[in-house]
């Protein structure tokens, strides 16, 4: 089979850039001819990007959180400095674990990110409707996007640190490679807490009560960490794949998601 590839970069998760994905992904399903999965790998990707999309908040905060912590100890050092501490923190996993959880609990990171999420939950219904009705903003519209201020201050500091979200989809060796990639460090207690999830999810599947684990796990709380992911292993399980052979989660100073979909295996799904 042809190899194909394409790579973009999410910046706002909004109902364009949802349709320009879709269309993107349509062309590579029906190129191998397993249309028929489009719903099911499309909510996987939807996944994946709004799991990106706060694992990204969630270091921002957590770095300018770090930032007052190291200066208020030496309010001497200059700002290259400063980015040089905290770069050295980043590097070493283990000291950037231990240090990024206890900020995370003491300065109630979750709930800032659940805010910020919130706010960008106004901004898309209305960059959505403006959108769908092929229209620009009212006056009314605009002052309503000025007041999200925890939201505009996030945007740029990930624009700042260059922090985004890489979407890679390939065709290649009768397999669909779908790569999401978001440019900051996953915490250790962040990938426990996805396992822990995806194994709770499996054994309420393998009993047949999955509907149960949904109902169990409506708490936000921690801003829907490994959740996410139980509800992606319940898409793969829709089309026939195993997700613990299909998802690869590589975490180092980046977080790369990889979907590795057999072709063969949703062919026979389509036929069955």
């Amino acid at each position: 089979m042809e190899r194909k590839r394409i790579v973009g970069i999410v910046q706002v998760y909004s109902k364009r850039s949802r349709d320009q994905m879709s269309i993107i992904l349509k062309n590579f399903l029906n190129r191998a001819n397993v249309f028929e999965c489009e719903s099911q790998i499309f909510s996987c990707i939807d996944e994946l990007v709004k799991n990106a999309v706060k694992a990204n908040y969630k270091f921002v905060l957590i770095l300018d959180k770090l930032k007052k912590q190291i200066k208020s100890k030496n309010n001497a050092l200059s700002d290259d400095e400063l980015n040089n501490k905290v770069n050295e923190i980043i590097k070493d996993k283990k000291l950037y674990d231990e240090t990024a959880r206890n900020i995370a609990e003491a300065e109630a990171v979750s709930d800032t990110v659940r805010q910020i999420l919130n706010e960008e939950s106004v901004q898309l219904k209305l960059k959505n409707k403006v959108y769908n009705e092929n229209r620009p903003y009212s006056e009314e519209e605009l002052n309503q996007l000025e007041k999200l201020i925890q939201l505009k201050n996030m945007r740029d500091e990930l624009e700042r640190l260059d922090v985004k979200i890489i979407l890679k989809i390939e065709l290649e060796n009768n397999f669909i490679f779908i790569e999401v990639t978001n440019t900051a460090p996953i915490l250790g207690v962040d990938i426990q807490r996805i396992h822990s999830k995806r194994d709770e999810f499996g054994s309420y599947l393998g009993t047949g009560r999955e509907f149960e684990f949904f109902m169990h796990n409506l708490d936000t709380s921690e801003s829907g960490f490994g959740l996410g992911y139980a509800t992606i292993d319940s898409f793969l399980y829709d089309i026939g794949l195993d997700p613990h052979k299909t998802i690869q989660i590589l975490a180092a100073s980046d977080t790369t998601i990889i979907l590795s979909l057999p072709i063969d295996e949703l062919q026979k799904h389509k036929a069955s």
